[in-house]
């Protein structure tokens, strides 16, 4: 496929890596030709990167369904998930950054090839997590717009408002890892 034909969201391969295009800029140089600035997530990493390409250029265009998956569980080396009867898996070494927010019966959407191989996920961008620990909130904690770490289901670290405590429902962004919000009960 041309990268002139690429579109936001479409999903390449290059140097053997799977990347989301996030991106196009278009850039035109005076009497020069114009480039074309990808600007690429990996799929894996969840890294992203820009690359300048000749509009002309040919590049490998990677076909790939959607469908809903649940995330079952986990061990030393892989994340678990299940469509119906059939059981997939994701390599922890690859996908590290997903541990922080993968929890039991989880939906997410996995990518598939033309084969039925599990490419990757992508978490829903907000997600709701038990709080597990929370130091206790100190007085005027809440007059100064202070955060303090607490520690979710996951046993992922999240800053906090002072009034978060152990046993609240709290929704995160998956995309920053940030609080976004307590769940009133």
């Amino acid at each position: 496929m041309r990268i002139s034909d690429l579109t936001k969201g479409d999903i390449i391969k290059l140097e053997n890596k799977i990347y989301e295009v996030v991106n196009i800029k278009h850039t035109h140089m005076g009497r020069g030709s114009a480039n074309l600035t990808l600007v690429l997530k990996n799929v894996q990493t969840n890294q992203s990167l820009e690359k300048k390409f000749k509009p002309d250029e040919n590049i490998e265009y990677l076909e790939v369904d959607k469908e809903r998956l649940i995330f079952t569980h986990t061990d030393k080396n892989y994340f678990y998930f299940k469509k119906n009867d059939k059981n997939y898996t994701l390599s922890k070494n690859l996908f590290s950054y997903l541990e922080k927010f993968l929890k039991p019966d989880l939906e997410v959407v996995g990518f598939f090839d033309e084969e039925d191989n599990l490419l990757w996920i992508e978490l829903p961008k907000i997600i709701e997590y038990k709080v597990v620990s929370a130091p206790p909130e100190f007085k005027g904690g809440s007059v100064q717009r202070s955060y303090k770490p607490v520690k979710i289901e996951t046993g992922y670290e999240v800053k906090a408002p002072f009034f978060i405590k152990e046993g609240d429902i709290i929704k995160v962004n998956t995309e920053t890892g940030e609080y976004v919000e307590r769940v009133q009960k």
